[in-house]
This record gives C-alpha cells, structure tokens and sequence, in this order.
C-alpha cells in the first residue's frame, strides 16, 4: 500500500512525528502503537497482514515502509467510517523511488 505523508520533510520528521503521538496516546492510557486512518478499507487486506508495508511516499519518493500489522474499523470526529491501519513501529528505510503525483 502506497500513502502519501503530508508535512513531512524526512524519514527523520516522521520518525520524531510517531514518537511524539505515541508519547501523547500512552500518557492518556491508550495504546502507544503508530497507526494511520484512511477513509476506505482495503479490499486486499487480507494478503496485506501477510507480510505486507505501508510505503510512505515524501517529497516526491518512495524512501520507507513500514510493516502492516493489521485494520480496524473507527469513525472519524463526524460519525463518517474509517480504516485505521496499525502499523509495525520500526520505520524501513528503503531505494529510493520516484513517484509521479497520484490521488
């Protein structure tokens, strides 16, 4: 799965980013663990918990991925549904990729 990561510079500033949001999830009880909402569940989801990253896509390149490890059904701030993908803390640095504009 291929996700844009808007206001992030650096693998670095995502990095500091999931620390600093853990820090405030643990500090309010609840699971510490980096996760990511998207309004549609993935209709392969199954096949992506086998195994399968999120590769993060930042100023213009796929340069990390981190590992799925699993979905959760939530509703946003409105009621709306969402898909809440836990993911893997460790962040993987990979080849970098460019990647042309996508929706």
């Amino acid at each position: 799965m291929i996700k844009l990561c808007v206001g992030v510079e650096t693998v670095d500033d995502l990095l500091e980013w999931q620390v600093k949001r853990a820090e405030e999830r643990r500090k309010k009880g609840k699971p510490a663990s980096p996760y990511h909402d998207t309004r549609m569940h993935p209709k392969r989801a199954d096949e992506m918990l086998d195994g399968g990253s999120l590769y993060w896509v930042i100023k213009h390149f796929t340069i990390v991925r981190q590992r799925i490890v699993g979905f959760e059904a939530v509703e946003d701030k409105d009621g709306k549904p969402m898909c809440r993908i836990h993911l893997d803390p460790d962040l993987v640095r990979t080849k970098p990729r460019k990647k042309r504009p996508f929706q």
